[in-house]
C-alpha cells in the first residue's frame, strides 16, 4: 500500500489502502492515505511474553489476559480471542482510518490496560531466549520487537533477542549453544514444520 501511495496513488487522489499498520501507513493518513488494517501488535508482543510468564509462574493460563493479574494487567475481549481446538491466542484486527489514526501514530505503544509493573519478589526475573524469524522484516523489527523490548522489564523477563536471515534455521539455532542457562524459548521458525530444529536443541 505504501510504495504504491508514495510513487503514485497520492498525487493522482486514488484511494488507497494498507494492510499493515506500521507508524509510516498509519502517519501518512494525515496525507490522503485513505486507512490500513492493524494485527494489534501490542497485543501480539504482549500475549507472546504474558503465556512465558504464566508458564514460568505457574500461573492460571489467562492470567493477566481474560483475567487481571495481581498487577491489574488484562486484555479487553473485544482485542483478542481464544482457540481452544488450536490451543491459541490471536490479537484481533482493528481498521485504521481517519477517524482514530492519530490513536494508532505511535505502532510501539503497549496496551494501556497491560503496562502495569509485576512485582519482583512475586514473580522473580526470568531468562528468555527469543528469536524471530527474519531481521529484515519490517513489522518484526520496527514494531513487534520494540514492543517485546518495552514489554519485557514490565513481566521481569530478560530477554535475549535473536534475529534470523529468513532462509535458514541453523542461521538461527547456531546461536543457541548455551540453552541450560535460560528459563523459556519462544521460537519463531522460518518454516512453520521445522519445530524440530529447535526443540531439539532443548534435550
Amino acid at each position: 500500500g505504501m510504495s504504491i501511495f508514495n510513487a503514485w496513488s497520492k498525487d493522482q487522489k486514488v484511494p488507497t489502502f494498507g494492510y499493515d499498520a506500521n507508524s509510516d501507513a498509519v502517519a501518512a493518513i494525515a496525507d490522503g492515505f485513505t486507512g490500513t488494517v492493524s494485527q494489534h501488535p501490542d497485543v501480539q508482543a504482549y500475549l507472546t511474553l504474558r503465556l512465558l510468564r504464566n508458564a514460568l509462574d505457574g500461573a492460571d493460563i489467562n492470567t493477566g489476559i481474560a483475567d487481571a493479574d495481581d498487577a491489574g494487567n488484562k486484555i479487553d475481549s473485544k482485542d483478542y480471542k481464544y482457540n481452544a481446538d488450536e490451543r491459541s491466542y490471536y490479537a484481533l484486527n482493528l481498521a485504521v482510518t481517519s477517524e482514530n489514526y492519530k490513536d494508532n501514530l505511535d505502532a510501539t505503544t503497549t496496551y494501556p490496560d497491560a503496562s502495569k509493573q509485576l512485582d519482583k519478589d512475586k514473580h522473580p526475573e526470568k531468562k528468555v531466549w527469543l528469536n524471530t524469524y527474519n531481521s529484515g522484516d519490517n513489522f518484526l523489527g520496527s514494531t513487534y520487537v520494540p514492543l517485546l523490548k518495552k514489554y519485557a522489564p514490565l513481566l521481569n523477563l530478560d530477554v535475549e533477542y535473536i534475529a534470523g536471515d529468513g532462509q535458514t534455521e541453523s542461521n538461527i539455532t547456531n546461536r543457541l549453544g548455551n540453552p541450560d542457562e535460560f528459563d523459556a524459548f519462544a521460537f519463531n521458525m522460518v518454516k512453520t514444520d521445522n519445530g524440530s530444529a529447535y526443540t531439539q536443541l532443548l534435550k
